[in-house]
């Protein structure tokens, strides 16, 4: 079954975001990596990630060490491979220029992460109403990438 790709390298964010994927009725699992060469890795099917599934949605970091989420997001809308899959930038920033940025380089949504709480918990009803029941995902080809 293809995943959710969770690209989060605060691991009690990834936690409690993990906690509550668990308690909504997602259709998919959700696969969380620490960073963006892992994610790059895993939607290429590098190295440990050899075997992954292409995901049906990808939840981003924005900021975080190494390759961030803005240089994944533009590698994968680059490729004609992954660019169908939709891509929401998840991040605590709020600043014009990182909201406006991801847009300009192709995410499809962009949400504010709140602390961890209820509402990090409101936050992911809203995307799982959105792109789990109201949305139709894509449903493109395994990428030869």
């Amino acid at each position: 079954m293809k995943p959710l790709l969770l690209v989060e390298d605060s691991d009690p964010d990834a936690e409690a975001l993990m906690r509550i994927a668990k308690r909504l009725p997602l259709p998919v699992p959700v696969v969380r990596v620490r960073d963006g060469e892992n994610a790059l890795d895993y939607l290429y099917r590098r190295g440990d990630h050899a075997d992954a599934e292409r995901p049906v949605l990808i939840l981003l970091d924005l900021h975080m060490p190494g390759i961030g989420g803005r240089e994944v997001l533009t590698t994968l809308k680059a490729d004609p491979g992954l660019r169908s899959i939709p891509v929401i930038i998840f991040s605590s920033s709020l600043e014009a220029g990182d909201v406006d940025g991801a847009y300009a380089d192709g995410a499809n949504s962009y949400l504010f992460k709140p602390e961890v709480g209820p509402q990090l918990q409101a936050t992911a009803e809203a995307l799982h109403a959105f792109w789990f029941r109201a949305a139709r995902l894509p449903e493109a080809q395994e990428s030869e990438a």
